[in-house]
């Protein structure tokens, strides 16, 4: 059937040629999808081709039928500075880093602590201010973003966490790092921690088509295997030891599997505090193997150890959204993940030991 809407061989030139030479991306699509159409291309062809939809694909021929090629121009005016002035933008942004949605609106704040902004209240104070509504709330994201904001997602921190600790550690551990680079350059910088694995799956965003949301199978028993894990910080090669339970013993029977993988050479084990990581069969390890150093993290600062990203990346890849139906087959493809991959860190090269360390150049 021949379509009601055709080109003549002057107007398929015209627009061949706008599609071409514009500089204008919105006009070049809108020339080559009438000019698709009105040369008799199948709609589907045309919507593929020029990534647009079935109704902008009639829009624009009508409007080429009706105005010719100003019919296709974009006329929109956008753009956040057609309600608010660069100057206004200015005083906005300073604004946002000056208060927060509870100093402005009290108990009325979007979120319950009012400490950060949130679309519903942005608008408000955009409105209170300057008497402007926007239609979209892209206009919002863009002004955000002008303002320097980022979406963000929150991350916990715990209380007992204390940032002066933390800037002594990392003082001294810098230090610690250039002195070992320069007097005893074969000592290995190693993190150690432990996780539990439980047939319970832990579950994870995917892409699945809409409405057919993705369903993964609960395990109601609470049993679970142990892991300790320990990375050397140069290679990212993982040393892991499968246990039932975390106490002192096991922890002593770890460090002796560390310790064989690297006879003779000076360790520097980077640990957490937990209780289990004292005791006598620590103090006996440590007592028998004198080249065994023992850093402590400080309290509630699990960001500064590397091995918390090897169980993140561990679990990306193994629990995450599973269906093993038994916890011994999880559990070694669980530690056959973490002896068979490295996990790469940056923390040697942060403090500068990699840089004046010949060994490890």
């Amino acid at each position: 059937m021949r379509r009601r809407f055709q080109l003549t061989p002057s107007q398929e030139a015209e627009l061949r040629h706008v599609s071409t030479t514009s500089k204008s991306g919105t006009l070049r699509t809108r020339a080559q999808a009438v000019r698709l159409y009105g040369t008799n291309y199948p709609i589907e062809e045309v919507m593929e081709i020029c990534g647009c939809c079935r109704n902008s694909i009639m829009n624009w021929c009508q409007a080429y039928r009706q105005g010719g090629l100003a019919g296709l121009r974009d006329h929109r005016t956008g753009g956040n500075n057609a309600k608010l002035t660069k100057v206004q933008r200015l005083e906005l942004k300073d604004r946002l880093h000056r208060y927060s949605p509870r100093q402005l609106f009290g108990d009325q704040s979007d979120r319950p602590d009012g400490r950060y902004w949130s679309l519903p209240d942005f608008r408000r104070a955009i409105e209170r201010w300057y008497g402007v509504v926007y239609g979209s709330s892209a206009s919002y994201y863009s002004l955000f973003a002008q303002c320097g904001f980022t979406y963000q997602r929150s991350e916990k921190r715990f209380k007992s966490r204390k940032e002066a600790e933390i800037m002594t550690f990392e003082e001294q551990l810098e230090k610690k790092l250039i002195d070992v680079a320069q007097d005893a350059p074969d000592t290995v910088f190693m993190a150690s921690d432990e996780a539990s694995l439980y047939l319970q799956a832990t579950t994870t965003s995917v892409w699945a088509p809409r409405g057919q949301t993705p369903y993964i199978r609960a395990a109601p028993c609470r049993q679970k295997v142990c892991f300790y894990g320990t990375l050397n910080l140069h290679s990212g090669k993982e040393i892991a030891t499968r246990s039932a339970k975390m106490n002192a013993q096991e922890s002593a029977g770890h460090l002796r599997v560390v310790l064989a993988e690297y006879p003779g050479r000076p360790i520097v084990l980077f640990w957490d505090r937990a209780p289990w990581h004292r005791g006598k069969p620590i103090d006996q390890v440590l007592q028998e193997n004198p080249r065994l150093e023992i850093w402590r993290l400080p309290v509630a600062a699990p960001d500064l150890n590397p091995q918390e990203h090897v169980w993140k990346a561990t679990r990306r890849a193994v629990s995450h959204n599973h269906d093993v139906p038994h916890l011994v087959e999880l559990a070694d493809q669980f530690e056959n993940h973490l002896k068979h991959h490295t996990f790469h860190c940056s923390l040697l090269d942060r403090y500068g030991f990699n840089a004046i360390c010949p060994m490890f150049k």
